[in-house]
């Protein structure tokens, strides 16, 4: 697509007080022109930025585990401990598939507009919906468990003579 199909949505009137309309520079087609500036900051942002912040949260999570399996041998009926074990991992699933979805997405966007045509970009239409779904499952899982975490920490706090007396008559 070249810049001359490109057509600047009006302004709606004329004057010193105007305001500069902010809807998007439409080409004749209807899709959105290329904007160099706003495709440096998504690729800045939404791939480097976003993808540093999954390093950041897989390394987390990652020490978390490690640390939380260090301490299960002292927790004979630790079930908090395990489920924060589960919600690490689970945690690491849904960054692992927010990696599949947006900063691929980018990727897959930015290089098929200047012509790509690798096994990436054959690919990624086929991964992405899928990614979508497990990206649904982990953020659902992590809603859950961290519920599950709230409501063990509620008994373990306001109820710990009743909660420890149900552990002893059920061994």
């Amino acid at each position: 697509m070249s810049s001359t199909n490109a057509t600047v949505a009006p302004s709606g009137g004329s004057g010193a007080n105007d305001t500069t309309d902010c809807r998007p520079i439409l080409a004749t087609d209807g899709t959105s022109a290329a904007d160099p500036t706003m495709a440096t900051y998504r690729l800045v942002v939404e791939v480097y930025l976003f993808g540093a912040l999954c390093i950041a949260g897989w390394i987390g999570n990652a020490l978390s585990v490690a640390v939380l399996r260090r301490d299960q041998h002292r927790y004979k009926h630790g079930t908090t401990n395990w489920l924060l074990q589960t919600l690490a991992i689970v945690d690491t699933a849904y960054l692992a598939t927010s990696i599949l979805i947006q900063p691929l997405k980018i990727i897959h966007s930015e290089t098929d507009s200047r012509g790509g045509s690798s096994w990436f970009h054959r690919v990624y239409p086929y991964v992405e919906p899928h990614a979508w779904a497990l990206a649904s499952i982990a953020q659902t899982m992590t809603v859950w468990l961290v519920l599950l975490i709230t409501v063990d920490r509620y008994f373990a706090v306001c109820l710990p003579m009743e909660v420890r007396l149900n552990w002893c008559h059920s061994s």
